[in-house]
C-alpha cells in the first residue's frame, strides 16, 4: 500500500486529500480501513462510529471482489459540511467497465449487503464510469476531535454539579 498524508501542519480549510494505492485482494479493505484512521488523526477528525472506516472498507472489498484485479485507488478529501462541520468524500477507483449494482439478498445470506451499507450511512453516495473504470464515492460528516473532547468536558462539569 502506498499511502500519501499531507501533514498536520496543513491548514485545515485548505481541502487535504489523502490517497492511497491498493492491490486488488483479501487485504485491500483492510489497508483501506488503515488509511481512512491515518488521515483523520492528521486531520484532527473524529469518526467514533466507525463509520468512514466501514463504508471505505466497503467500496475497496467490492472493488477487489467484482473489479478486474488491477490496483485499486482510494482518495479522501476532508471539506467542510453546511453550519461550518467538517467532513469527507472518499473516492475508490477501480479500471474495471462493470458498474455496482444494488443486491437484494436473503435473510441468509452471508454476502451482498455492502451498497446498501453504504446508502443507509452516508450523507451521499454515487458512481461515475470513466473511460478507465469507475469511481465509487460517499460523503460523510464527522466531528472535530477539539469539538467532541469539548462536549465530554461540558457532560463531566455538568455531572458533578
Amino acid at each position: 500500500m502506498t499511502l500519501e498524508v499531507p501533514g498536520p501542519a496543513e491548514p485545515a480549510e485548505s481541502g487535504g486529500v489523502v490517497r492511497a494505492d491498493l492491490a486488488a485482494g483479501p487485504a485491500s479493505a483492510r489497508q483501506a480501513r488503515m488509511a481512512v484512521r491515518s488521515a483523520l488523526a492528521a486531520w484532527g477528525m473524529d469518526d467514533p462510529s466507525g463509520d468512514a472506516e466501514l463504508l471505505a472498507s466497503e467500496l475497496v472489498a467490492n472493488a477487489a471482489e467484482h473489479g478486474d484485479g488491477k490496483p485499486i485507488s482510494l482518495a479522501l478529501h476532508r471539506h467542510a459540511e453546511p453550519g461550518r462541520r467538517r467532513g469527507i468524500t472518499c473516492e475508490v477507483t477501480d479500471t474495471s467497465p462493470a458498474m455496482p449494482r444494488r443486491m437484494e439478498p436473503g435473510p441468509d445470506a452471508e454476502r451482498g449487503r455492502g451498497l446498501a451499507i453504504v446508502t443507509a450511512l452516508a450523507q451521499s453516495t454515487g458512481v461515475r464510469a470513466s473511460q478507465a473504470g469507475k469511481t465509487t464515492w460517499f460523503t460523510l460528516a464527522l466531528t472535530d476531535c477539539a469539538h467532541r473532547a469539548a462536549r465530554q468536558i461540558e457532560r463531566q462539569a455538568e455531572a458533578g454539579a
